[in-house]
């Protein structure tokens, strides 16, 4: 009994150390994947718009389709954590997202089959099919320009079978729905970009070496547990003590690996820089001019005019308040002022930039400097205006405006 559980805990082992072998191990080389839909850089608000049924295909089934496509649009898109999302007719939006429904066609088919069984009779059975074919497109329109940054087509197909009865398959709504469900799979793909890994497999060792074989298992052992710099300095003294072509070949892959993970955050970070770079840049050189331009430790007072974009305004006048303050230069009058509140209401309602009020009310609350901040325009023509006042004297000390 004792020698046959001996045997039995060889055996195992034996089994065990040939899968483990047989497992070849990956190492993962990551890249960005730029979107399939381009200028996507440049969307940070994003409206989405339901989908359209434009042509009326698939009657019920159509526009219950049409609804699970909008469904899922507006469930995948925030989740890409990329956008603002806004309403599709905000004036802030940067793009708008679309899509229609271009078909939808369910078919049912039966096919008999005939076959013999042992006493000769011919037993006939047949198999019922429903097949659902969808296409539909989706794209980006940018709000700025008005032109699409692109479009992408989608179509598929799924079919369910039975032996038993069409009440036995899955309804063409269901097939419907797992047909656009598989192919929104790539949605994210197309307007966000996505880190993606090609895996690199570590050599095997090919010196017959017991203690080379020892020492590049270990190393393996330690890349499976993802220390890969402690990795590459033990498959460098392999290779340079024992001369192992696999252990040189495996520290390069590894270092590979590490350079692709550096490389992958540096752009990523490039790219969410340049989707957020004209409202950065506005709001850093409006702070810069008053930074630069009016004498240290000078009281100002930031106020808001009437404005195309209020919600866009409203957070570049909180920016430019926070770079005032973190700069430590300037000391800005507290918002939350109720004469500040009362002026600011007043010009949006009016229209009327009426600088002898906002003197009059940078006295009241003891400022030295007035700024008044508004947003023009629209689309690709959309500007930061500030204006600097000089309360003592009433005269404008600088005036600038910014691509936002």
């Amino acid at each position: 009994m004792k020698s046959l559980t001996k045997w039995g805990i060889i055996a195992v082992k034996a089994v065990i150390m040939l899968s483990l072998a047989g497992c070849a191990t990956s190492v993962p080389i990551k890249s960005v994947r730029m979107p399939t839909i381009s200028g996507m850089n440049t969307v940070k608000s994003l409206g989405i718009r339901d989908f359209e049924n434009k042509s009326g295909v698939g009657g019920s089934l159509g526009a219950q389709l049409t609804q699970h496509l909008t469904d899922r649009a507006k469930s995948m898109i925030p989740a890409t954590g990329k956008f603002i999302i806004v309403a599709p007719a905000d004036p802030n939006a940067d793009g708008v997202f679309f899509g229609e429904l271009r078909s939808v066609a369910s078919e049912e088919s039966q096919t008999p089959h005939e076959r013999t069984d042992k006493n000769g009779n011919t037993i006939v059975t047949i198999t019922y099919t429903r097949k659902v074919s969808v296409a539909f497109v989706y794209g980006v329109r940018s709000s700025r320009t008005g032109m699409e940054l692109g479009q992408v087509s989608k179509q598929g197909s799924s079919s369910d079978s039975s032996t038993e009865s069409y009440a036995n398959l899955a309804d063409a709504l269901t097939l419907a729905k797992k047909i656009v469900d598989s192919q929104m799979r790539s949605l994210q793909q197309d307007i966000v970009p996505t880190v993606v890994s090609t895996n690199r497999t570590l050599m095997n060792e090919t010196l017959k070496d017991k203690t080379v074989k020892q020492l590049m298992k270990m190393a393996l052992a330690i890349v499976k547990n993802g220390e890969y710099q402690e990795a590459i300095r033990q498959y460098d003294e392999i290779a340079e003590r024992y001369g192992s072509v696999a252990a040189g070949v495996n520290a390069d892959i590894l270092r590979q690996a590490i350079e692709s993970d550096a490389a992958v955050s540096v752009q990523m970070a490039q790219i969410d820089s340049e989707r957020t770079g004209l409202a950065v840049k506005a709001v850093k050189n409006a702070a810069d001019v008053l930074n630069s331009k009016l004498p240290s430790g000078a009281v100002i007072m930031i106020m808001q005019t009437k404005s195309t974009e209020r919600s866009m305004l409203n957070d570049a006048v909180d920016q430019i308040i926070t770079s005032v303050v973190q700069a430590g230069n300037l000391k800005v009058v507290d918002r939350s002022s109720q004469a500040l509140i009362n002026a600011e209401q007043e010009f949006q309602l009016s229209g009327n930039v009426d600088d002898n009020s906002a003197v009059s009310i940078g006295h009241q609350l003891g400022a030295q400097y007035a700024v008044l901040c508004w947003i023009s325009g629209a689309s690709s023509a959309r500007k930061l205006n500030i204006r600097v006042l000089n309360i003592e004297t009433a005269h404008i000390t600088d005036q600038a405006h910014f691509d936002i």
